[in-house]
């Protein structure tokens, strides 16, 4: 018992070393500040179009139509809900994508991102040499790995606490895609190196499921994710896989 806490722990405190990294180390910023200034720019454009085109134009299209007086009630009852819909259930959506859209954005920095934080911090483990072709084929792989997950997440998140330890063991796995592509590794390893250290990875999974809805802690999590894969996963990969790398 005390050893699976333990591994949880583990897990939990790389996700939270990643990001004390991240903003204890400037020089790492670049590789997250652009995809950042994308999503505000995409953001402050869609509630612009709301604020001076769709709303305006909805709410003129409403006050329109002409409803009998014993529906009079209706018509104010529907802009209600027209302000509703454009002031807060809007914009709680947009905040509740925000983390997607950065990580959509930020994929490919959060790439060299890892690439520079793993030079500096693992230069015993360099990465693989490999050509881009492999690359993309390792980075198709993992992202249809994600999607299969996900879609068995969607048929068990309506039971509580199974549907929770998935979702943060999903979140978690996805975080240690980038040092295993970077190492020439395809799912199969990384589906046997998490098997190995399943408690680490659902811990430090948890932290990030809730920690990634704030955009700027996600560049922390990814090299907390880097540190988890280096110190417990690649550890514990045999030579033999790791021979295997530039098959």
């Amino acid at each position: 018992m005390k050893k699976a806490l333990d591994e949880l722990a583990y897990g939990v405190d790389c996700a939270f070393r990643g990001i004390r990294i991240f903003f204890t180390r400037p020089r790492l910023w670049p590789y997250a500040l652009p995809p950042l200034l994308l999503v505000l720019l995409l953001y402050a454009g869609i509630l612009f179009a709301l604020i001076f085109w769709a709303a305006p134009g909805f709410r003129e299209w409403l006050a329109g139509i002409s409803f009998p007086g014993w529906l009079s009630w209706l018509q104010t009852t529907l802009d209600w809900c027209l302000k509703l819909f454009f002031w807060i259930v809007i914009p709680l959506v947009l905040f509740y994508f925000i983390g997607t859209f950065y990580e959509m954005f930020g994929n490919m920095l959060f790439d060299i991102l890892v690439d520079a934080f793993e030079k500096e911090d693992y230069p015993e483990h360099p990465g693989a040499v490999q050509p881009y072709s492999r690359v993309l084929r390792l980075t198709s792989g993992f992202i249809l790995l994600t999607v299969v997950s996900y879609l068995v997440y969607f048929m068990l998140f309506w039971i509580p606490v199974v549907g929770f330890l998935f979702r943060g063991a999903i979140c978690g796995r996805s975080y240690l895609h980038d040092s295993s592509v970077r190492q020439g590794l395809p799912v199969s390893v990384l589906k046997k190196q998490v098997a190995k250290n399943r408690l680490s990875v659902l811990g430090f999974g948890i932290v990030a499921r809730f920690a990634e809805s704030i955009p700027f802690l996600i560049p922390g999590l990814v090299i907390g994710g880097s540190i988890l894969y280096h110190t417990r996963l690649l550890k514990d990969t045999p030579p033999k896989e790791r021979a295997g790398l530039n098959a």
